[in-house]
């Protein structure tokens, strides 16, 4: 019997393919606060400035921009228009990653979480949850959330 010794690849791979991804990841931010006050404005504007700082600061990722909605729940997705925008943009192969602060600023139910995390995840598109560190394209991810 003999044993085929598989090698570690280096780099992404295109879920869909099984090639190698050779380009920079193209990440993006998505931002939400659910409130116009002052106390909830000021984390909007540092919530721009740390995933733009974050981003950038990484060679091996592009800067796709930051999505933001201001003032408005995540309960009803179609009126978060740059939520919107994100997930066209991500259907559109010019998103790879999403960064969001948390579960909760992504979405306020889980059916909603779930469609869009599946939905990205068949287009080979990840969210990675800061506060809850899950990247939804890693084996464990859909489980954990």
């Amino acid at each position: 019997m003999e044993i085929q010794v598989i090698e570690k690849t280096n780099g992404r791979i295109n879920r869909v393919t099984g090639t190698t991804i050779k380009e920079r990841l193209r990440v993006c931010a998505y931002c939400r606060v659910s409130t116009d006050n002052e106390e909830q404005l000021n984390s909007y504007q540092s919530q721009l400035k740390y995933y733009d700082e974050k981003i950038n600061s990484k060679s091996e990722w592009q800067f796709a921009g930051i999505y933001a909605d201001e003032a408005i729940s995540g309960t009803l997705d179609f009126k978060r228009t740059n939520f919107i925008k994100m997930i066209q943009a991500s259907m559109e192969g010019k998103i790879d990653m999403i960064l969001t602060k948390s579960i909760s600023r992504f979405a306020r139910n889980t059916l909603d979480t779930l469609k869009y995390v599946r939905l990205l995840k068949e287009n080979n598109v990840s969210i990675f949850f800061e506060d809850e560190n899950i990247n939804t394209l890693t084996m464990d991810g859909e489980l954990l959330l």
